[in-house]
């Protein structure tokens, strides 16, 4: 089925050598077991290890538990063991007391009142290997303590298919009004009804469960998209930061555009300019990577700051996004200027610019006249949603527990995969 261009005029920017067709193969594995496919972990109990560099941290570690009745043990240099029934509630208290940067650099792992430390004579090797390797996996004290105040959130992605969705918003060709994509954003519905975006990536962020949400916004995205996404060009936002290594990271992602039936030069890969990027080399390779499998990349943000004309340059990326704040100046002097700078240098590097965030026709004249080929805003149209899924995820509701439960609160400190698979059986 062939694809109709993005832009009209052949002779557009991006009409050349961008014009990549035709279906590819796709590796149809996952991998199951990494860090991206559950926020579920250790198995929460009345025992906690606070691992250390820092002795003042350590010294507040026990003032707290020794004033909540805990048993302390601190027979080793560089961490603290604390027992007993209220080890949830201190973790509240350590989230409150200690500094952020304490909490950031503390290691917590969570065990069960019957587990052994490994450190007793006659233990065995086993079983101390075993305990060494899950306290090299577990979490920060500000993510322990973030999963159990966001422990909502956490429970959402528990059960992702019954309480995540995307919502599309349009993309038109300024030259002709014509639809030319849509951009796909994570939306979800909780107990309570709908979730603000804000809060679920502020909570993902601070309990370590991004790479889970980012793996679920692009998945979402393209099942979501299936059935009426016809030829135009779908753009999927993701975090460089949760993609280790694209050839593994991103099967999931191309087995999800393979369900829905959508070919990889239709989907646009879109890296938000806000996410700090202090690897530009792994973000070079993870474009490379998208560009090998036949689709397209983008820079969203540009013209918020000068690292984004210099990130343009080095990436080349195949569409660029001008930010809301300088559209929404237009036709001001200075906005003008600075987007005329963005559409000469995307000119010469075979770029199409994108102006977001659109909400008046003399904006989008403005753009228009100064080269811009694409546009979105609530000019043009909301994020609407494209599939049955609200009605889907209304039926799901009534399964889902509003009040947290004391074993989701329980899930909600836990921290090692593996552990809770063992642990149910």
């Amino acid at each position: 089925m062939p694809s109709r261009p993005l832009v009209t005029d052949d002779s557009a920017p991006g009409g050349g050598r961008r014009a990549r067709e035709g279906r590819h193969t796709m590796t149809a594995t996952t991998c199951e077991g990494c860090v991206c496919r559950s926020a579920v972990g250790a198995v929460a109990g009345s025992r906690l290890l606070v691992a250390s560099n820092v002795a003042h941290t350590l010294a507040g570690v026990k003032r707290l538990a020794r004033s909540a009745g805990l048993t302390v043990r601190d027979s080793r240099p560089g961490y603290v063991e604390v027992e007993g029934r209220a080890v949830p509630d201190l973790i509240d208290a350590l989230a409150l007391e200690l500094t952020s940067v304490e909490l950031a650099e503390a290691r917590a792992l969570v065990l069960c009142g019957d587990e052994e430390t490994g450190t007793a004579p006659g233990d065995s090797h086993d079983r101390a290997t075993e305990l060494v390797g899950r306290a090299l996996r577990a979490p920060t004290l500000a993510q322990l303590g973030a999963r159990a105040a966001y422990g909502d959130v956490g429970r959402l992605l528990a059960d992702e298919a019954a309480h995540f969705y995307s919502v599309y918003q349009p993309i038109v060709r300024l030259s002709d009004g014509g639809v030319a994509g849509h951009e796909a954003l994570l939306r979800a519905s909780g107990p309570e009804g709908p979730v603000m975006p804000e809060a679920m990536f502020t909570a993902a962020a601070r309990a370590g469960w991004m790479h889970v949400l980012d793996r679920v916004g692009r998945t979402t995205a393209l099942h979501g998209a299936a059935g009426w996404l016809g030829d135009d060009w779908l753009f999927v936002n993701f975090v460089p930061t949760t993609i280790y290594r694209p050839e593994v990271c991103l099967r999931t992602t191309e087995r999800a555009a393979l369900d829905a039936e959508l070919r990889l030069d239709q989907i646009v890969f879109e890296i938000t300019e806000s996410e700090e990027v202090r690897d530009v080399d792994h973000l070079a390779r993870l474009f490379d990577y998208y560009r090998s499998r036949g689709c397209r990349v983008a820079l969203d943000d540009l013209g918020s700051g000068f690292s984004s004309l210099n990130m343009m340059i080095r990436l080349e990326p195949d569409v660029v996004k001008i930010d809301r704040e300088t559209v929404q100046q237009l036709p001001g002097r200075t906005a003008s200027a600075v987007v005329t700078a963005i559409v000469d240098i995307a000119r010469a590097a075979g770029t199409i610019v994108l102006a977001e965030g659109v909400e008046t026709a003399e904006q989008a004249d403005a753009a228009r006249e100064l080269g811009v080929e694409l546009a979105q805003g609530w000019h043009f149209g909301r994020p609407v949603t494209r599939t049955a899924r609200a009605a889907e995820l209304a039926a799901a509701r009534p399964a889902f527990d509003a009040a947290p439960s004391g074993a989701a609160r329980q899930w909600s400190l836990e921290v090692d995969p593996a552990v809770a698979v063992a642990a149910s059986r």
